[in-house]
């Protein structure tokens, strides 16, 4: 068993992700780590709140894992190295997933998403999940980008 009061710290160089909603509250906490090359690795630790009644981290918890993997690049990623960042809302058009392999109470689950391709308003992401070298799942997901007025261009 591992629960919120015996889980270990995240790896060095990770620090919490912000809460930004009640299901981020829920699920998390989650982690992000900056990385020499510009990109950023997201992960959390599995808790016994993520578990399925197999004893395994619950598909729909990796599959919001996989959606929240959008957000690095809604703080980060403008599409040109040392551009501004993004800084309009997202909403998930499609998100695919692929389950590898269980997530194992107590593991530290991690992917760093990458841009297949940005245009003005549509982000293309794949992302491989991994319990060390070992892949739970991989993912893909489309992304509407709004403008900075709010969400509704």
């Amino acid at each position: 068993m591992i629960d919120s009061a015996q889980t270990p710290a995240p790896p060095s160089g990770f620090h919490a992700l912000a809460v930004l909603s009640p299901v981020d509250q829920a699920m998390g906490p989650w982690f992000v780590r900056e990385n020499d090359d510009g990109s950023r690795t997201v992960g959390f630790r599995i808790e016994d709140k993520h578990l399925n009644v197999n004893g395994v981290c619950h598909g729909g918890v990796t599959a919001t894992f996989a959606d929240i993997l959008a957000r690095v690049f809604n703080e980060t990623y403008s599409g040109r190295p040392g551009a501004s960042p993004l800084v309009g809302k997202m909403a998930t058009i499609t998100l695919d997933i692929d389950y590898l392999g269980p997530g194992r109470p107590g593991a530290w689950i991690e992917a760093t998403p990458i841009v297949i391709k940005r245009t003005g308003k549509m982000l293309f992401t794949q992302a491989l999940i991994s319990d060390g070298d070992t892949p739970i799942a991989r993912c893909k997901a489309i992304y509407r980008l709004f403008q900075k007025k709010g969400g509704t261009d």
